[in-house]
C-alpha cells in the first residue's frame, strides 16, 4: 500500500492537470481526466470531487454536479464549498422549476472554475510580465499618434473611459495586495494588475524536499492569502546543473510547484483547486545563484 504522502501527491497532480485543462477551456478533457480516477482513492478525494462538480456545473450538467457535491458531503458533512454549491443548484430545499433555470444561469458565474485570466497570471514566464501587461491593456485601443475625431469610434486617451478606469482600479487592488504581502524573506513586485512573489532564499534542499525554513515561509505566506479572492499560479524552479537541459522546464520544478501549492493550501484554508501549478523555464530563474533557485515564484491577482 502506498503511503499517505504518495496518495496526496497523486491528488495534487490530478487536480492541477485537470484544472489547467479547464482553464484552457477544455472542459471535456478535464472531466475525462477526473473520471479516469473513478473508483480509486484519489477519485474520492474531496478536491477531486469538488473540481468535477464545478466542471459539470460549467457544462450545465447540474444533476451530475449535485451528485459530486453530495459525495463530498457524505464524507465531510460540513464542507462549506459543497453545501454552497448545492445551495446554488437549488438542491437543498423546495425550489420552483423557474428558480432552477435561473440558478443554472447564475452558476456559470458563481461556481465556474474557468475564469477570465487576468493579464500575466497564467503564464510560463516566457516573456517579461510588464511588457505583457502593457500589451494587454493597450490592445484594441487607439495607437500612439492617431487622432480621435467625432464619430470615428476611437476613444480619446485623455477621456478616461470605463476601460481605463477598470485598469486603474485593478492596479490599485494589486498595489494594496503587494503591500499586505510584504514580509521578510519575500520579494514582492507589482506587474500591472498582478503581483509576483519571489523568495529571497531557496525553499528546497534537494528534489521536492522542503527545508524547515522553506516550510515556514510558505506557511506564513499562506496565512496572508487566507480569505482573499485571488487567482494564484505557482511556478516551480530548479537549479541548473551540468548536463541538464537549459530550457523547457523540468519535472523537479513541477513537483516543487505542487508541493508549494499543497503547503499554501493547508495554511490558507483554500482548496488545492484554487492554485494553478507549472514548471518555469530555466531561463526565467529568479536568482543568479543556483542554490537559491531551488524555489517557486507566485503570480497572484485579485479576482
Amino acid at each position: 500500500m502506498r503511503d499517505q504522502a504518495g496518495a496526496d501527491s497523486d491528488v495534487v497532480l490530478l487536480v492541477s492537470r485537470a484544472r489547467g485543462l479547464a482553464r484552457a477551456g477544455e472542459l471535456g478533457g478535464a472531466l475525462g481526466l477526473l473520471r479516469e480516477a473513478e473508483g480509486t482513492e484519489p477519485g474520492e478525494h474531496r478536491d477531486v470531487l469538488d473540481l468535477r462538480a464545478r466542471v459539470h456545473a460549467q457544462r450545465g450538467e447540474t444533476a451530475e454536479a449535485a451528485e459530486c457535491w453530495q459525495r463530498v458531503l457524505a464524507r465531510h458533512p460540513q464542507d462549506p464549498t459543497a453545501r454552497a454549491g448545492l445551495a446554488r443548484l437549488g438542491r437543498t430545499g423546495p425550489v420552483a422549476a423557474l428558480g432552477r433555470h435561473r440558478t443554472r444561469t447564475a452558476l456559470v458565474a458563481a461556481a465556474c472554475v474557468v475564469t477570465a485570466v487576468v493579464a500575466g497570471v497564467v503564464t510560463t514566464l516566457d516573456a517579461p510580465r510588464t511588457a505583457r501587461a502593457d500589451t494587454d491593456r493597450t490592445a484594441g485601443r487607439q495607437s500612439p499618434g492617431a487622432s480621435a475625431t467625432p464619430g470615428s469610434g476611437q476613444e480619446d486617451p485623455g477621456a478616461g473611459g470605463p476601460g481605463q478606469e477598470n485598469d486603474r482600479a485593478a492596479a490599485r487592488r494589486a498595489a494594496a495586495l503587494a503591500h499586505d504581502l510584504h514580509a521578510p524573506g519575500l520579494r514582492v513586485t507589482v506587474h500591472g494588475e498582478s503581483v509576483e512573489v519571489a523568495f529571497t532564499q531557496g525553499l528546497f534542499s534537494e528534489g521536492a524536499q522542503l527545508t524547515p525554513a522553506g516550510a515556514r515561509q510558505l506557511a506564513l505566506l499562506g496565512e496572508r492569502l487566507h480569505g482573499r479572492h485571488l487567482a494564484v499560479t505557482v511556478h516551480g524552479h530548479a537549479a541548473t546543473v551540468p548536463g541538464a537541459p537549459r530550457s523547457g522546464g523540468s519535472v523537479v520544478a513541477l513537483w516543487r510547484a505542487l508541493v508549494a501549492a499543497r503547503e499554501l493550501s493547508a495554511a490558507s484554508g483554500e482548496p488545492l483547486t484554487a492554485f494553478t501549478t507549472d514548471s518555469a523555464d530555466q531561463r526565467d530563474a529568479p536568482h543568479p545563484d543556483p542554490a537559491r533557485n531551488r524555489t517557486v515564484t507566485l503570480v497572484i491577482s485579485p479576482e
